[in-house]
């Protein structure tokens, strides 16, 4: 994990690590009734935008594309991806609002 990448990166991938975090879209889907958050990759495609809006979870579009997402949780790409620990989703959320 590079010092220099984001926080809201660094925290999706302590997520992953931990086992707090469903990548893709059958997990993401498996995971859904747990999650507390859903992730969405800014070049999701419609199809997983509108699987995310189908969960009515909280939904965040990430200023991260597909493939610097994959980066931080350890994948070549990840385009959706659900928080299942409610403190992994504080900070996520927290880290957005200092990105913004």
């Amino acid at each position: 994990m590079s010092p220099m990448q984001p926080k809201l990166l660094r925290m999706a991938g302590l997520a992953r690590r931990a086992g707090k975090l469903a990548c893709g879209t059958e997990a993401v889907r498996d995971a859904a009734g747990r999650a507390g958050l859903i992730l969405l990759a800014s070049d999701a495609g419609n199809t997983a935008g509108r699987d995310a809006e189908r969960y009515g979870k909280p939904l965040m579009i990430l200023p991260y594309d597909k493939e610097e997402l994959g980066r931080a949780v350890g994948r070549k790409t990840c385009a959706i991806a659900a928080v299942t620990d409610d403190a992994f989703c504080r900070g996520i959320i927290e880290a957005m609002e200092e990105f913004e």
